[in-house]
C-alpha cells in the first residue's frame, strides 16, 4: 500500500467519525481524489472489517471499532502498566485520556490478589518523564498541529523563538510531532526561512488555518532529521571532535550522548569523542556544562562557541570586590 492511500484511508476515517457526516461528493473533494477512488478506498476499509456506511446524511463509521483482548503474563502486565503511567506523566498530551483509560481496562482485567502484587512490585520502579512545561495548558495547540500533520494542512503561527524579543509572524507546512528532553516540539517547513524548523509547541503564541494545503516532501524522515541535531536544533551537519579528560573521560565512554558518537584514546590519556552532527549553539553549551574537563578541538565554529560562553561565565563570575 503506497504511502497516499494509507494517508486517505486515515483521513476517511477521521471524517467519518466527525459529528458532521458527508457525501460521496464531499469526502472526495476532502481527499482530493474522485468519487470512485474514494468508493474504492472504502471498500478497502470494509475489507478490513472497518465499514463505512451510508446513513441518508453522509458516510458514517458504523459502530465502534475493538481491538481483540489480549492476554499478558504477570511480567507483561507489570511492564505495561509501569510503561503507561510514565507516558501519562510525559506531559498532558492528547493522548493522557485514553492512556488512562487503557490503564483502567487493563487493570479491571487482572485478579485482585495478582492487582495488588504488580501494583507492589510496581512502588518499587520509578521511569521519571516529568515534562519542563506543563502541556496541559497547550492542548488544544497540540491537538491542531497533530491534526495539520496528517492532513497536510497549511498554518499561520506566532512564534516567540528563543532569541526573540517578541513573537514572530510565520507560515509553516506542519510535518511532525516528537518529543525531547522532557519537551514537545513542531518540525515544520517554514516558509518565511524556506527551510525545516523545529519549533517548541508551548512557545507557540496563537495559530489560524487560511485553508490551504500542501503536499510533504517524499524525502522527509523524521529520524533522519533528528538525527542532525545535538539535541533539538539541527543545521548542516559537520564532523566534531572534542576532548575529554578525567572524570568527563569515563562519562562520555558511558553513555551514547548521539547516534554518530565514536570514541578513541589520544596518546596524551585523553578521550577524544567524534560526532557529526549540526545545532552547534547546543553542543558549545553541552561542552561548557564538563568545565576543564573538555575541549573542543573542530570545528573552529565550535571552538569559538566554546570560548565566547567560558569568557562570558569568567565575566559574570569575576570577584570585583576590592
Amino acid at each position: 500500500m503506497n504511502r497516499n492511500r494509507l494517508w486517505r484511508l486515515l483521513k476517511i476515517l477521521r471524517l467519518a467519525s466527525a459529528p458532521e457526516p458527508l457525501n460521496a461528493e464531499d469526502m472526495a473533494g476532502s481527499l482530493g481524489v474522485s468519487r470512485r477512488t474514494f468508493h474504492r478506498d472504502r471498500e478497502v476499509l470494509e475489507d478490513a472489517g472497518i465499514p463505512i456506511m451510508y446513513d441518508g446524511e453522509g458516510y458514517r463509521l458504523a459502530g465502534k471499532i475493538f481491538l481483540p483482548a489480549v492476554h499478558l503474563q504477570w511480567d507483561e502486565g507489570l511492564a505495561l502498566m509501569i510503561t503507561l503511567r510514565a507516558a501519562m506523566d510525559s506531559g498532558g498530551t492528547p493522548f493522557s485520556d485514553s492512556l488512562q483509560d487503557a490503564l483502567e481496562k487493563i487493570e479491571s482485567g487482572i485478579p485482585p490478589g495478582v492487582k495488588e502484587e504488580i501494583a507492589s512490585a510496581g512502588e518499587e520502579i520509578n521511569i521519571e518523564q516529568k515534562p519542563m512545561v506543563d502541556m496541559s495548558q497547550h492542548n488544544d495547540t497540540f491537538r491542531a498541529l497533530w491534526g495539520a500533520c496528517r492532513d497536510h494542512e497549511l498554518m499561520q503561527i506566532g512564534y516567540w523563538g528563543r532569541d526573540d524579543e517578541a513573537p514572530s509572524r510565520r507560515e509553516v507546512e506542519p510535518l511532525a510531532i516528537f518529543h525531547r528532553w522532557r519537551a514537545w516540539y513542531l518540525v515544520a517547513h517554514c516558509r518565511l526561512r524556506d527551510e525545516l524548523r523545529t519549533f517548541r509547541i508551548d512557545r507557540i503564541t496563537d495559530l489560524s488555518f487560511p485553508g490551504e494545503y500542501f503536499v510533504p516532501p517524499r524525502d522527509f524522515d523524521l529520524e533522519e532529521y533528528l538525527a542532525r541535531a545535538w539535541l533539538v536544533e539541527g543545521g548542516e551537519p559537520v564532523d566534531v571532535e572534542i576532548a575529554f579528560s578525567g572524570v568527563a573521560a569515563r562519562l562520555v565512554r558511558e553513555l551514547s550522548w548521539h547516534p554518530t558518537q565514536t570514541t578513541r584514546k589520544s596518546p596524551d590519556g585523553r578521550v577524544i569523542a567524534h560526532f557529526r552532527t549540526g545545532g552547534l549553539r547546543e553542543l558549545a553549551e553541552w561542552v561548557v556544562g564538563f568545565g576543564g574537563e573538555a575541549e573542543a578541538l573542530a570545528p573552529a565554529e565550535l571552538r569559538e562557541m566554546v570560548l565566547g560562553l567560558g569568557r562570558a561565565i569568567v565575566e559574570v563570575h569575576a570577584d570585583t570586590r576590592e
